[in-house]
């Protein structure tokens, strides 16, 4: 997530940009639709089998039954034929570009549009010649405020490939060259396999029973410890992200701003080691092969020396966003008798302060980082707090962004009570 896109992409140009990196001459089936497509796959055997069991999902609000019979209508031809289809004819637009040489040899390509930033990065997976899983990754900028983005994640991905990674080598993409795609960079990197946790987090009743919740944090925190100590050195200060006092001030009341403050200074009293850290290590950036994670992708914000904490607490803010989102207003969310849905940070604040086994599994998570890293069971509430504030001051998305500062506001309220 970034906030300081100031130039926008159309929703005409992005279907411009989309088309214009799809290879010519072939067929290709778009979900969910031809209008509004989030995943575009080449029409072949194999890579619809990949995206039937690696990418397919069905976030919030859409209904949940959409997920099975979109994976009938992929496994079955004769279902098959009624998913839309887009078919890109031959460009006369002079010579392709880089992206577009590389893609004009690929055997088959699968291109993602899944972000709602209004600067996005469209993702496009390449497959060899009789490859049923992807090599390459492509992301490419849909426009000049994107740009910036994949340039500095090419430098973070450098600066990390130099750390002493040790197993945790094999699960960060590496960085093959800049490219060029109509005037602007476009990042090559390896492909790292598994499944997105997010794509299990979204099928049904996933989130509402213990042990693949319990199975999705233990998989997190094996990674995390791993690279952690691959990567540890000197120690610093708690404090938050450099840019949330500037960029979340401004929209919090004085209360909540002296508040903010407080938080600040108790963060102030500990100090931890410092470590690499991806930055935004959400369920949607985890993949996961085997019950273990085999990727994680989106490294723009990662740094490698910060603290070891951001990134559990990011794990965890991210994971109770949804637990509600299938459940209307004011009613109890299935499997989480505590947990009443509708308000903004209702999950988070259940996870942190009710009862049962969620809570106690979210809780347990944060404390074993902390003793991991010597640090007192009592700055649990204030580290996910301090990353709730970080996660609502880089929103691009003014909703998502509204209801992040919501629940950060309701949270810091409920602590000074």
């Amino acid at each position: 997530m970034t906030n300081a896109a100031l130039t926008t992409t159309t929703a005409p140009a992005r279907d411009r940009i989309r088309r214009a990196l799809l290879p010519a001459g072939r067929r290709y089936v778009a979900l969910p639709s031809r209008r509004h497509p989030v995943v575009i796959a080449e029409d072949r055997a194999a890579v619809l089998a990949y995206v039937r069991e690696t990418l397919l999902a069905v976030p919030p609000p859409l209904p949940v039954w959409l997920y099975p019979a979109a994976r009938a209508a992929l496994s079955v031809p004769a279902v098959r034929r009624c998913v839309p289809r887009l078919t890109v004819g031959a460009r006369g637009d002079g010579a392709p570009d880089e992206v577009g040489r590389l893609l004009g040899t690929a055997a088959s390509v699968v291109l993602l549009d899944h972000s709602h930033d209004p600067d996005a990065r469209l993702v496009l997976l390449v497959f060899p010649p009789g490859a049923a899983l992807p090599s390459l990754a492509v992301k490419v900028p849909t426009g000049p405020g994107a740009a910036a983005g994949v340039v500095r994640e090419a430098d973070r991905l450098r600066a990390v490939a130099a750390l002493p990674l040790g197993a945790v080598r094999a699960t960060v993409p590496a960085v093959l060259a800049l490219l060029r795609h109509d005037g602007l960079p476009a990042l090559a990197t390896t492909a790292v396999p598994g499944v997105p946790m997010l794509v299990a987090y979204h099928r049904p009743a996933h989130h509402a029973r213990p042990a693949p919740v319990r199975a999705d944090f233990t998989a997190a925190a094996h990674w995390l410890t791993a690279l952690q100590s691959a990567t540890v050195r000197g120690g610093a200060s708690l404090d938050l992200a450099p840019h949330v006092t500037d960029l979340l001030g401004p929209r919090l009341n004085a209360v909540a701003r002296r508040r903010l403050d407080a938080l600040r200074l108790r963060l102030g009293r500990c100090t931890a080691p410092l470590t690499a850290v991806h930055g935004d290590f959400w369920p949607g950036n985890v993949l996961v092969r085997d019950g273990r994670v085999s990727g994680v992708v989106d490294w723009e914000h990662a740094r490698t020396a910060g603290s070891p904490l951001a990134d559990p607490a990011r794990f965890v803010v991210a994971y109770c966003e949804y637990l509600d989102r299938r459940t209307r207003p004011g009613r109890r969310v299935p499997g989480h008798p505590g947990l009443v849905a509708g308000r903004p940070g209702a999950a988070l604040a259940y996870a942190l302060e009710g009862s049962g086994w969620y809570p106690r599994l979210v809780r347990g998570f944060v404390t074993a980082a902390l003793r991991r890293l010597g640090l007192p069971d009592g700055c649990g509430r204030d580290v996910v707090l301090a990353e709730l504030a970080a996660v609502a001051a880089e929103a691009t998305d003014p909703d998502f962004a509204l209801a992040q500062t919501l629940a950060f506001d309701r949270l810091i309220r409920e602590e000074a009570a």
